[in-house]
């Protein structure tokens, strides 16, 4: 009994040790472990022993189970490996996907459903003469990551950010620290970025995986096996994965989302061959985005006649991937003001290029200028252009979001997506005008900032395909340069994360910046990869795969209206004028719950269904219009005040019981570790505590 007095302070002690450690980090494995995730998930190099590694709330991964995946034809999905180290680094990492072939057992890929006769089921071996069913491909990425110390912030007001309302900013014990982002192919992977990869003790590195499924494919299941193996460890996991293949078909770019890139930036960055801005094209192309041109001239018109007419994304321009031959929504007259005010010189400059243009182009618009509601350019442009022969081809427009739209004089308005009025939107078109949304911000929206949930992004394709948006535009693509005004000069994004400023002191973390330089001139060029383009981000896959989430809520609400309108309602439960900028987004993110909502349209859409543009504009506007039986808007009361700034979030009034909700979370906190350490000593003192800890 004397003894058991002192020793009590030591228990304590180490008891309170334990019980501040990470619970991965204080059962941390001594061996190198392999888990896969979605492709709404980011892992940090600093995340090891996530519950996600065990399989628990993993939508995808179950160890000693099959990986398993679903998808449409005309689909690409995605999964991460994650090649978690344990005490010891891992050198020379491989991840490696056989091809996915037809199922060894049942549920074998069936023939592809003829016209003119039945097919055979189950068919496996081919037909004499047709040709073969086209596989599916595989890329893979070296995930890339860069440095995170400061959030995005306002540096007047820290809690709120371009990207989020304080109310709505995304937690810091999940957004500091080295996230991934940048998606390097692993033929390109330079020795900063290394494949195979090199494993940190107690890190993780990640290779992203997409998956195209092509529209000819043969609807049934598909195996493969992902083969994880080291220089230093050996052979590391052998995970079997199931593909199951809809018949259905997913239509292309669903819902309208159109990326500005300024050509000069890249040209200057990266090169400025014809190759690169073709590759830019073709790459926002491949992911359901347009590229945003800005013609101002005959022979700009003439430089991108391939991109805006549709040829660039063929076979023969060295194009694969879906929507080939179509061409962009829309095509932008001078973006930004680009042509100036309004006179007759610059009107005869205006007509040359817009006569140039193909005639597939649904939208040319002419951008007068940038928030600045109360400019004459607008007026003075449409007036102009009104008694011009481009009054039936050419729409005046110009971003205002503080101005109800029916009273702006111009034929297409661009408002921030966080201050989208729903009422304001119906009266613009019932008087005839074009509304668009551009960029975005929590909890109205998701953010493109890089310290937020890669779910935002996919939330968006859910959010454009319930609501009575028409186009979203995107500000910038390749912002790597920090031009604004306050903006502090180009950056490397591979090394630095913070790349926009203001003179308003907003500081943001990957704003405008969805694409990474594959080749980097001058001060960064020991920072170049060698190849003639741009890469893609973990953000920009984020976005494809909610725009493709479009696709399944156009094919599956003919036929089952209510329960895909739940699915919507309960994976985006507010968004737009529905959410409030005093609460935190509604949706989750987390990937799982889309995951699941996914598999749960997929099971809704009908063998063999398929919608032309046509079909899918009349599903997603029936569905934009039950949204708003379903989700009421907030109430007068509730409508949150106007922001400051245009495209800025309001910050919300501050609340007194905040920090006293705090201090009872502490002090809730600080009683449950009391509890614990009683209870360890307890334990320890019956010689049962070891093994029930590490469970625990």
């Amino acid at each position: 009994m004397p003894r058991s007095v002192p020793l009590l302070p030591a228990a304590l002690l180490s008891a309170l040790w334990c019980a501040a450690l990470p619970p991965t980090a204080a059962a941390a494995e001594e061996r190198a472990h392999v888990w896969v995730a979605d492709d709404g998930t980011r892992v940090r190099r600093e995340d090891v022993g996530l519950p996600l590694s065990r399989g628990e709330g993993n939508a995808i991964f179950r160890p000693g189970e099959p990986i398993r995946l679903g998808a449409l034809r005309a689909e690409v999905v995605a999964l991460q490996v994650i090649v978690e180290a344990g005490a010891e680094p891992v050198r020379g990492v491989k991840v490696e996907l056989s091809g996915l072939g037809p199922a060894a057992s049942g549920g074998a890929p069936a023939a592809a459903p003829q016209r003119q006769a039945p097919a055979a089921p189950q068919q496996q071996a081919p037909v004499p003469g047709a040709a073969p069913a086209p596989a599916i491909a595989i890329d893979r990425f070296v995930e890339h990551y860069v440095e995170i110390t400061r959030r995005s912030r306002n540096e007047q007001r820290p809690a709120e950010s371009l990207g989020w309302s304080p109310a709505a900013r995304p937690p810091d014990d999940r957004h500091l620290g080295f996230l991934p982002d940048a998606l390097i192919p692993v033929g390109l992977a330079p020795p900063w970025a290394p494949y195979p990869l090199e494993v940190g003790a107690r890190e993780t590195r990640a290779v992203w995986i997409d998956l195209h499924v092509p529209e000819g494919a043969v609807p049934g299941a598909y195996e493969g096996k992902v083969v994880v193996s080291s220089a230093s460890h050996g052979e590391l996991a052998s995970l079997d994965l199931r593909l199951d293949v809809a018949p259905a078909t997913l239509p292309y770019s669903p819902v309208d989302f159109i990326a500005f890139y300024e050509a000069d930036e890249v040209a200057a960055r990266v090169g400025d061959g014809p190759a690169v801005e073709q590759q830019l094209w073709q790459l926002l192309h491949a992911h359901h985005v347009d590229g945003f041109a800005s013609v101002r001239s005959p022979a700009e018109v003439e430089r991108l006649r391939a991109a805006i007419d549709g040829s660039l994304y063929t076979k023969e321009r060295g194009y694969r991937g879906p929507g080939a031959g179509v061409p962009p929504a829309a095509v932008a007259l001078g973006a930004y003001g680009g042509f100036g005010d309004p006179g007759e010189e610059a009107l005869r400059r205006v007509e040359a290029v817009a006569e140039l243009l193909p005639p597939a182009v649904d939208d040319v618009m002419l951008y007068a200028v940038d928030e600045q509601c109360e400019s004459p350019r607008g007026p003075g442009w449409r007036r102009l252009i009104r008694g011009s022969r481009l009054s039936s081809r050419v729409l005046v427009g110009h971003s205002c979001g503080e101005v109800d739209p029916v009273k702006q004089d111009v034929d297409l308005v661009l408002t921030p997506a966080n201050r989208f009025d729903s009422t304001w939107a119906r009266a613009a078109r019932e008087a005839g005008k074009r509304l668009w949304v551009y960029n975005g911000a929590l909890p109205r929206t998701g953010t493109f900032m890089i310290d937020a949930p890669l779910t935002g992004l996919m939330a968006d394709g859910w959010i454009a395909a319930s609501h009575e948006v028409d186009r979203w535009f995107l500000w910038e693509t390749a912002f790597w340069h920090d031009g604004n005004r306050g903006g502090k000069g180009p950056v490397d994004p591979f090394t630095v994360a913070e790349n926009f400023h203001n003179r308003d002191g907003d500081a943001c973390l990957g704003d405008g910046m969805l694409l990474y330089p594959g080749t980097q001139r001058g001060a960064f060029a020991s920072r170049s990869l060698g190849f003639a383009g741009v890469l893609p981000s973990m953000r920009l896959k984020s976005l494809r795969r909610g725009i493709q989430d479009a696709g399944y809520i156009a094919l599956a609400r003919p036929g089952s209206p209510g329960a895909v309108d739940a699915i919507v309602k309960e994976v985006i439960p507010a968004a737009l004028d529905e959410a409030l900028d005093t609460s935190p987004a509604a949706w989750s993110s987390e990937g799982a719950p889309f995951f699941r909502a996914r598999a749960a349209l997929r099971a809704l859409i009908p063998a063999d269904a398929a919608l032309d543009a046509a079909g899918v504009r009349r599903a997603l506007a029936d569905a934009a219009a039950a949204r708003r039986a379903l989700v009421p808007l907030p109430r007068a009361g509730e409508r949150p005040a106007e922001a400051d700034r245009p495209g800025q979030p309001a910050p919300g009034p501050r609340r007194p019981w905040r920090g006293r909700g705090l201090l009872l979370a502490v002090a809730g906190l600080g009683a449950a570790l009391v509890a614990l350490v009683v209870l360890r000593y307890r334990r320890s003192r019956r010689g049962a505590g070891g093994r029930g800890a590490r469970e625990r």
